[in-house]
């Protein structure tokens, strides 16, 4: 695997930065509060930035080491993000181990080890750092032993973390881990696991789909009182179309549909409110904030040439989410005798926004502009 500052440089060719003056949103946007933050790229370095009404946008952290294909994770009062790097010096006829860490800080840092450094990855674990407050749920993966742990720690004090699950690399579980109040929560292969960190004790598990081997395309949210939002599709009929959105709680944990089918699993929860692209047709869709019962309120229509961008976020009082408008498109193909598929170039711009839950009009937080990148939608 390639590594350090040629790593980002391969993330480069292969997802797309375009030119060294293209923008590239790679991660959020994330509620941080009443801030907004986000990380993008500008060729082979990555930064996180944070902006406020007060004091507008500034850089947060600058690195060519910003793991910028994972996870952004944001609290009202710390920031937490990964890294890839190097794990030993360059030496000639070898190829040294990309090492994989987290940092968590206040949101202008210092930034400080979360996770320790390690050497090998899982794929497919998804968020593998979640904030709530000043207390971190994180996914530590121990090489040597072949071990996955979901941990809890408080950041601000220096006690022992929590380890509330401990299971074998080999077992599937788990990933897209999430913390709200006191309540934790992963999913374990195709099961939503909400565990009460204070009661020390699993408070439900809730299978997703049917039982019968047919792969689930999952994605979950948790809240404050344990409830879960759950969006899913049965990956054997498409990888595509719309995906059924329901809600789970401890008092009730089994599928309560919600009349309100989402283009993906990107799903938010808050105040028994859930935010959701709803789905329209393959090409248009609206970012809503909807009831449990799935009566929607508008929040951004898309339709062709502006589509929504990555993640979205919302807390109950207020929602982040970003919108491309791509302004001309070539399809790039490599001479003849290179193995390479023929790609599609988009240049355009990213527009990150946030808008009050209640319904005021969305405010403008920032604009990127991206040239000639690898389409990544």
């Amino acid at each position: 695997m390639v590594i350090g500052a040629t790593f980002v440089a391969a993330i480069s060719l292969l997802a797309g930065l375009g030119t060294d003056q293209s923008q590239v949103l790679w991660q959020g946007p994330a509620l941080a509060g009443d801030a907004v933050v986000w990380s993008e790229a500008a060729g082979a370095t990555g930064s996180l930035h944070e902006w406020t009404q007060r004091r507008g946008e500034r850089v947060v952290y600058r690195s060519d080491s910003l793991a910028l294909g994972r996870p952004l994770a944001a609290s009202p009062t710390l920031l937490a993000f990964e890294r890839a790097y190097p794990s030993c010096k360059p030496q000639p006829n070898f190829v040294c181990p990309q090492a994989e860490d987290a940092l968590v800080g206040p949101l202008h840092g210092p930034f400080r080890t979360l996770i320790r450094p390690r050497t090998c990855t899982v794929p497919t674990s998804g968020n593998t750092v979640a904030l709530d407050g000043g207390l971190a749920a994180y996914l530590e993966i121990d090489c040597t032993g072949q071990r996955m742990r979901v941990v809890v720690r408080d950041v601000r004090r220096s006690g022992k973390p929590l380890v509330v699950r401990d299971a074998a690399l080999s077992s599937g579980c788990c990933r897209d881990v999430a913390i709200a109040g006191r309540f934790v929560a992963w999913i374990d292969g195709h099961d939503v696991v909400v565990y009460d960190r204070l009661a020390r004790r699993l408070a439900y598990r809730a299978r997703i789909g049917p039982e019968a081997g047919i792969d689930v395309e999952l994605g979950f949210d948790l809240q404050r009182d344990g409830k879960v939002a759950v969006s899913y599709r049965l990956v054997e009929f498409a990888r595509t179309g719309p995906t059924t959105i329901a809600w789970l709680s401890p008092s009730s944990p089994r599928l309560h549909p919600v009349r309100l089918r989402a283009m993906d699993t990107r799903i938010r929860i808050a105040g028994d409110r859930i935010a959701a692209e709803r789905f329209l047709s393959p090409s248009r869709s609206v970012l809503v904030v909807a009831d449990l019962a799935g009566r929607a309120r508008p929040v951004a229509g898309f339709a062709p040439p502006v589509r929504l961008r990555g993640r979205f976020d919302f807390d109950g009082r207020q929602i982040t989410w970003a919108s491309d408008r791509v302004t001309s498109t070539r399809v790039d193909c490599p001479p003849p005798g290179q193995e390479r598929p023929c790609v599609r170039r988009e240049t355009g711009v990213t527009s990150i926004w946030i808008r009050a839950a209640a319904g005021d009009a969305p405010r403008l937080v920032a604009r990127l502009r991206f040239a000639d990148t690898i389409a990544r939608f």
